[in-house]
């Protein structure tokens, strides 16, 4: 029976979630996929039930092991003619061109199966063939995680103590709202010819102070956000990790287990979050707005955006849970109200003003750009009506907090610039703004006079700390630390650079 009976298509259909998981092996934790896997096999079965009542077993696995790699010859076809260089090529990309393109050949070949009949010795082949191919793939993953991450060596080597908190004069609610991807004043300025000076200015008038000309130390979020989190340079990674490796679990460890809700932690307080997709902790009382199935975001938009050409489909899939997502995450933050006396840390991490651009300036959900290429000038304007539609809600949300409760501290922070065009292995003087110049507001009523006149973000926390939990945090040097996505632990110290440059002026 094992050796007649045709299971290559449950195997096969493994296939494009293992592969987008190889591409994102760096940052998609393995469990991740085990829901995706399981739709899969759910999907692939339906018409394979049906198909076998009509025309065999045999003969409808096969039909549908060919549709499964006719589909991912097409969806590469179209992931390559979708983002090329040429615009005249990407025109080829386009549904009414590809798709018949393909539906004849597939229509011919199952025809052909129709009127065929085919020994068991076919299926057995069909069989061994994808189970090797799966079967290299699962031993690629295997492999990967046969590495051992110096977890250990690297909380050493962060060196942060948590200090003892003694009873507190001051336990102020805390909230953070992280706005992924947020330019500062010099690149929107020179990259978008726009003037967000009003509402730097509308942020002074509800008391916070604002830095209109400030950084992140690191311009991706893979290692700023865990060097926010930690208060500390991440410059120890080089000595644990190779350089040309591109494997981010023991970032993500320092992520999901930083310092910063340890030490609100150890001072009593509930933590709640959001995370967004960028990881989750096991220190949070309550993670707010999880997805459908709780699926990665990253792996639901890769899938979508490989595999999936109608475009509707894809806004139903993802732009509109993205879209509900943000405004969760918006409103939860907006009317927050504690059920107990315990004082919070809210940590929120959404993921705008960050592509995908679903929001108009007045926060109605829009189709997506026709490109794909997040660097085209006509996704510059949707960068900015999706920018000018965060200042609104972010407006609405300190008054809200503001109405509640006008002592709790409040920080406005984006973890690095937008990013847009930037060429990461050449980068010019102006590309260092565009990945570093971020957004950062901080309001600690009562406390302005003890702020510094410049608030590097690594910094921003031990500030706070010692400034209403009375620790002793030492204040570090502002360092700006560059690196390509692709490699993140190859990095340059570019301080002097950008601290010198004429375009600080």
């Amino acid at each position: 029976m094992f050796k007649t009976f045709g299971f290559h298509h449950f195997i096969f259909v493994l296939f494009p979630v293992l592969l987008i998981y190889l591409d994102n092996i760096n940052e998609i934790p393995i469990f991740d996929i085990l829901i995706p896997l399981i739709i899969s096999l759910g999907i692939i079965s339906i018409p394979w039930i049906l198909l076998t009542y009509f025309i065999g077993e045999k003969k409808s696995s096969i039909i549908i092991s060919i549709l499964i790699i006719i589909f991912l010859i097409f969806a590469y076809v179209r992931s390559v003619l979708i983002y090329h260089e040429i615009e005249e090529i990407r025109f080829i990309a386009r549904n009414i061109i590809l798709i018949p393109t393909f539906s004849l050949p597939a229509a011919f070949i199952i025809f052909k199966i129709l009127r065929q009949e085919f020994s068991s010795n076919v299926t057995q082949i069909i069989n061994v063939m994808s189970i090797t191919v799966v079967g290299f793939m699962i031993f690629q993953i295997a492999l990967f995680y046969s590495v051992d991450v110096p977890h250990d060596e690297s909380q050493k080597l962060l060196n942060v103590p948590i200090f003892e908190i003694n009873e507190l004069n001051s336990s102020p609610n805390v909230y953070l709202l992280m706005l992924d991807a947020y330019s500062g004043n010099i690149t929107l300025t020179k990259d978008f010819e726009y003037d967000n000076s009003e509402f730097y200015r509308q942020l002074e008038a509800r008391g916070f102070f604002v830095q209109k000309e400030s950084y992140s130390n690191y311009p991706n979020t893979a290692l700023s956000m865990p060097s926010i989190m930690n208060m500390n340079y991440l410059d120890f990674l080089s000595e644990v990790q190779q350089k040309n490796s591109t494997d981010l679990r023991l970032i993500q460890n320092l992520w999901n287990n930083n310092k910063v809700m340890e030490v609100f932690q150890s001072a009593g307080y509930e933590i709640y979050s959001f995370h967004g997709g960028f990881g989750t902790s096991s220190l949070t009382t309550e993670n707010f707005c999880r997805t459908n199935l709780d699926l990665n975001p990253e792996l639901s938009y890769a899938l979508a955006n490989f595999y999936i050409p109608i475009s509707e489909i894809r806004v139903n899939l993802f732009e509109k849970q993205h879209y509900d997502t943000v405004l969760c995450v918006l409103d939860k933050t907006k009317n927050f109200e504690s059920q107990t006396n315990i004082p919070f840390y809210m940590h929120m991490h959404v993921k705008i003003p960050h592509p995908p651009f679903v929001f108009d300036s007045e926060g109605n959900k829009i189709e997506d750009t026709i490109s794909s290429n997040r660097f085209d000038s006509e996704l510059k304007d949707a960068y900015l009506q999706q920018l000018i539609f965060t200042n609104k809600k972010t407006l609405e949300i300190i008054d809200g907090i503001q109405q509640r409760n006008h002592n709790d501290v409040i920080i406005i922070m984006s973890d690095h610039g937008g990013r847009f065009a930037v060429d990461w292995n050449n980068p010019s003087e102006m590309d260092y703004f565009r990945g570093f110049n971020n957004l950062s507001a901080l309001y600690f009523p009562g406390q302005e006079l003890n702020l510094p006149t410049y608030v590097s973000a690594v910094n921003t926390f031990r500030i706070f700390f010692n400034i209403y939990f009375d620790t002793n945090y030492e204040i570090l040097d502002e360092k700006f630390i560059w690196y390509s996505p692709e490699n993140p632990f190859i990095q340059k110290d570019v301080t002097e650079l950008v601290k010198s440059s004429s375009l600080r002026n």
